[in-house]
This record gives structure tokens, C-alpha cells and sequence, in this order.
């Protein structure tokens, strides 16, 4: 459990940093009141250089990569994972290949299948990841509620059950999501609205 929440709380404050620097990055391009739908993933990178430099440029191009590579290895991983939690088999990096078959070439089919999407020319990227966030924000709220449901059974939790202030902390959280969901998924189906 403790070292649950020592890679819980590390993997948020290093999401949180990264997404900061991506912010504080891009912010030359607001200012010089660029247009960024203009701009497609590597672009961005090359937008960029005039304002922070070759190397400010390779850098956020890197942190793009960095979040791309940890996206597919945690959405493969997951969906692997559920796969092997509905078919009760065999379901953990623990394991050995020999162990848990289905879990591992799940987990391979879905990053070979992502990977060949990349690769097909003219496939809208763009319009995926924008789609796969909406999809993301707004399946989110329910997700944090049965969470907390989850966090606060005692005969599943026991010992370790939530206390108030984590209950209320998940509660804030999951309308703060819930709100800047809704937000976005209207601002991409209605532009023109913002």
C-alpha cells in the first residue's frame, strides 16, 4: 500500500510538470498570437525555435515523444489488464510470457495496432487524440465515483479505508474534471461557440 501511494504521488507531480512545461513552452506561440490548429504535432517543435532556441525546440519535441511512448505503454497495459480481469486468466507484468499468454499479446496487438495507425499517410492524428480526450474527460467522472465507492468499502478496504478528507479531495477533483470536461468537449463539437 505505501509504496502504492509513493508511485501514485510521483507519477501525478511528474504529469502535473510535464503538463506545466508544455504550457510554459507554447506560451511564445499565444503571445505572438500564432494560431496553433495550424500547427500539426511536430510542428509545434519547429514553431518553437525562433522563440527558445534549436535545443528549447529538440527538448519539447522530446516531451512529446516521452508522452506519446508513456500513452500507448499505459493504454495497452490497462486494456491488456482489463481483458485479463474479465477472462480470469493469468494478468501482470509480474508474470512471465509463459504465464499470462493473453495478457502480453494483448498488450502487444494494441501497441502494434496504434503504432500501424501512426504510419498510414493522411490518417487525422489530430482529430484522434482530440477525440480520445474527450472520450477520456468524460468517462472520467464515473470512474472517480466508483473509485470512491471502491475507496470507502469497508470490507474491501478494511484498515485502509478513505478517510473525510480524501473523499472530499476526490470530490473536488471529480467536479473539477467533470466541469473542464464538459467545457471541452463542447469547445471541440462547437467551436465556434468559444
Amino acid at each position: 500500500m505505501r509504496h502504492g501511494r509513493i508511485d501514485t504521488t510521483l507519477g501525478a507531480a511528474l504529469a502535473a510538470i510535464a503538463a506545466l512545461g508544455c504550457i510554459i513552452a507554447t506560451a511564445p506561440l499565444y503571445v505572438h498570437h500564432m494560431n496553433a490548429s495550424q500547427f500539426g504535432t511536430a510542428q509545434f517543435a519547429q514553431a518553437l525555435v525562433p522563440y527558445v532556441g534549436r535545443i528549447g525546440g529538440a527538448l519539447f519535441a522530446l516531451g512529446v515523444l516521452e508522452a506519446g511512448l508513456v500513452a500507448a505503454t499505459v493504454i495497452s497495459t490497462s486494456s491488456a489488464y482489463a481483458f485479463g480481469e474479465v477472462t480470469r486468466t493469468a494478468h501482470s507484468l509480474n508474470r512471465s510470457f509463459r504465464e499470462a499468454k493473453g495478457f502480453y499479446l494483448i498488450l502487444i496487438g494494441i501497441a502494434a495496432v496504434a503504432g500501424a495507425l501512426v504510419l498510414l499517410p493522411g490518417f487525422p492524428l489530430e482529430m484522434v487524440v482530440i477525440m480520445v480526450n474527450v472520450i477520456a474527460v468524460l468517462t472520467m467522472p464515473p470512474a472517480i465515483g466508483f473509485l470512491l465507492i471502491l475507496a470507502n468499502d469497508r470490507e474491501i478496504m478494511g484498515p485502509h479505508r478513505s478517510t473525510w478528507w480524501l473523499n472530499a479531495m476526490g470530490l473536488t477533483v471529480g467536479i473539477f474534471v467533470t466541469t473542464a470536461g464538459i467545457i471541452y468537449a463542447i469547445s471541440v463539437i462547437f467551436p465556434r461557440l468559444f
